[in-house]
């Protein structure tokens, strides 16, 4: 997978907000006139999730661990994942979710270790984790597949396998989505799996609908949702917290695109994603830092109704479109994509810095030649 995985979880509130203003904010209540996620499985591929918690009412089952742990047991266990699933079903309350582990909490006792693995070989991942969810998860009826993780390497993390995972999903008719990421306010990385052709990408928004400070900004943001002071699943308790990130933002979004689907099963899913952009805040509009906008569940859902099932097609493929807005979304099929802007402009500055300490020393060196042959041209040569 992406290296660390990291769970897309940020700090400290970006900015205060009354308790569930996220599902005002997306029109949820209106939506739910329409669709309440009825018959559709949502896959919550993350660190595991505690499946009795009160807050999931009996709605979230785990599959395989892709980790190969036994250890559900433990007290830190299913943190993110927990939180992940009631953010999910807040918003299709009338959905399942299906927990697959592929990612550690900060707070198991490995996942220093494990984190460092995967620097050191990103690609192998405890034998592919996460790719081999997204494939379990299309063969087991997910109809989306929520993905709050993401890389933090300032090199490309790309996987083939990964990118093959999606791809093989989004082929089956399974909606993909996943977290830009919480580097708007560091180094602004980019991501993996956000990066992929055909995954919607989603920022985290305030209540007042800008991007959240710590959303990171790339061209494959396609929309936002709610990211700040949201509140999900209290770990180790009952009830619920208040917390933020673009965890939270991919798991809501994920939620509507149920909604969609439980009401127009047979859209494509890169329909599902131009119905979310079309119907978002700023629709004729595409930035980089909250894409077409924050999402809108009700208009979404209506203006699914207008719209005809098209074929499901492989969204990688060339001149399929893609997440980045309109037309191809430029992601190598092979290759990782390139660095930032920001780490080429350094590079070249450290490259010419380096060319000019070379040329420098070869003239030196040159120069000193030069004047030992000087030297020696000037002592009396023995008659």
């Amino acid at each position: 997978m992406s290296v660390g995985a990291v769970l897309l979880a940020a700090g400290a509130p970006a900015q205060a907000a009354g308790r569930g203003w996220e599902l005002d904010a997306m029109s949820v209540s209106a939506a739910h006139a329409l669709s309440r996620g009825e018959g559709v499985t949502v896959a919550v591929i993350d660190s595991g999730i505690r499946t009795k918690h009160q807050v999931l009412g009996g709605r979230a089952t785990e599959g395989p661990d892709f980790l190969g742990e036994t250890d559900q047991k433990e007290p830190w266990y299913g943190l993110h994942g927990t939180i992940m699933a009631s953010n999910v079903l807040d918003v299709a309350p009338g959905a399942k979710v299906l927990g697959l582990r592929a990612i550690r909490d900060k707070e198991d006792p490995d996942y220093r270790t494990w984190e460092q693995g995967l620097h050191e070989a990103p690609s192998k991942n405890e034998a592919g984790s996460v790719a081999n969810a997204i494939r379990h998860a299309t063969d087991n009826g997910a109809r989306v597949i929520s993905l709050s993780l993401g890389s933090d390497t300032p090199f490309s993390a790309y996987d083939p396998a990964e990118m093959d995972a999606v791809q093989y999903a989004l082929a089956k008719g399974v909606v993909v989505v996943a977290s830009a990421g919480n580097e708007g306010n560091k180094d602004n990385r980019v991501s993996y799996p956000v990066s992929y052709p055909g995954v919607i990408g989603v920022a985290a928004s305030t209540p007042g609908g800008g991007r959240a400070p710590f959303s990171s900004v790339h061209s494959y943001v396609d929309v936002a949702a709610p990211g700040v002071q949201i509140w999900g699943a209290k770990f180790n308790g009952t009830g619920r917290v208040s917390g933020q990130g673009t965890s939270q933002a991919g798991a809501l979004t994920a939620g509507v695109a149920a909604l969609i689907v439980a009401k127009y099963p047979k859209l494509a899913p890169r329909q599902v994603a131009e119905l979310l952009q079309a119907t978002a805040s700023h629709p004729n509009r595409h930035d980089p830092s909250t894409g077409y906008g924050v999402i809108n569940a009700a208009k979404a859902l209506r203006a699914a109704a207008k719209v005809a099932p098209q074929p499901l097609t492989l969204v990688g493929a060339e001149n399929a479109g893609g997440h980045f807005g309109p037309g191809n979304d430029g992601t190598p099929r092979l290759v990782g994509q390139p660095l930032d802007a920001s780490y080429l402009v350094v590079a070249g500055i450290l490259a010419l810095v380096a060319l000019a300490m070379t040329l420098g020393g070869f003239l030196m060196v040159r120069s000193g030649r030069r004047a030992r042959r000087r030297t020696q041209s000037s002592v009396p040569a023995a008659i």
